[in-house]
């Protein structure tokens, strides 16, 4: 198996947040089928960190085993000084970790500020803070407060996409994990939405853990990668380094018949 080094966290700068590391971690849905075979994650603190692979590597299992939707049989996640393996997502949350699934989440009956509200679910009683939140986060991250009348299921895929990461921050989380945040996006809201997924790691010091089929894409904003094979790490380095690697990398998939590839 594929050892990590582990990195200490907040090595960009002091009072980056916690990291997030993973140790021969294990799921399996059933008793004789393992999905992850013993993978191991290092994300330091204020860094983004991609996984990528070929279909069926087990990347959005990985994602879900860390945030508490994926039943481990062994191994251990640790953000900062906590052992959390199989924490609930609800207290994962109230430590500091938000999970932005695939699937679309958002309540689409409902307004934008709504949706931010339910973001902020665990404040819920704070209405000054709640609302000060709602108001940051449409400036900052929305770009615009005009989106918050507006009903969820009539914005663009592009622009639920970054509702749903909003509301994944109303709670100001230390560590963020998103599963395939621009997939089925057109070439230039996936640009927009890397983007904010850069500024939040470069401006408001967020640890992102990744995971998208654009290996491209996602390479451009990553400092670490991960690359997940059957299960089991089968590379990792510094973005720039699997990067010039990466046409091997992707050879060996083919060679070892992985069911697909990643758009690269």
């Amino acid at each position: 198996m594929l050892k990590v080094e582990e990195r200490p966290s907040g090595v960009k700068a002091a009072g980056n947040p916690p990291g997030l590391f993973v140790r021969d971690l294990r799921v399996a849905y059933q008793r004789d089928i393992e999905i992850l075979r013993g993978v191991e994650l290092n994300a330091a603190g204020g860094e983004i960190t991609v996984v990528i692979g070929p279909n069926g590597a087990g990347k959005s299992t990985c994602l879900k085993a860390i945030g508490g939707l994926a039943p481990v049989t062994a191994g251990t996640v640790r953000m900062a000084d906590e052992i959390v393996t199989s924490w609930a997502p609800r207290r994962l949350l109230a430590l500091g970790m938000a999970f932005v699934p695939q699937e679309g989440t958002l309540f689409r009956d409902m307004t934008v500020r709504e949706n931010l509200v339910m973001g902020g679910w665990l404040r819920r009683k704070e209405r000054d803070w709640l609302n000060a939140r709602v108001a940051e986060i449409a400036e900052t991250f929305l770009m615009s407060s005009d989106f918050l009348a507006r009903r969820a299921g009539d914005l663009s895929g592009g622009q639920q996409k970054l509702l749903e990461i909003a509301r994944g921050i109303m709670l100001s989380p230390s560590v963020l994990l998103l599963d395939e945040p621009t997939a089925g996006l057109s070439p230039k809201m996936m640009d927009q939405v890397y983007e904010r997924i850069r500024k939040l790691s470069t401006e408001d010091r967020l640890t992102v853990v990744l995971v998208d089929q654009n290996v491209r894409q996602a390479l451009a904003i990553a400092d670490m990668v991960y690359v997940l094979a059957m299960g089991r790490n089968n590379a990792s380095g510094p973005a720039k380094e699997i990067e010039s690697r990466l046409e091997e990398i992707i050879a060996g998939w083919m060679k070892d018949g992985a069911s697909g590839v990643a758009r690269v």
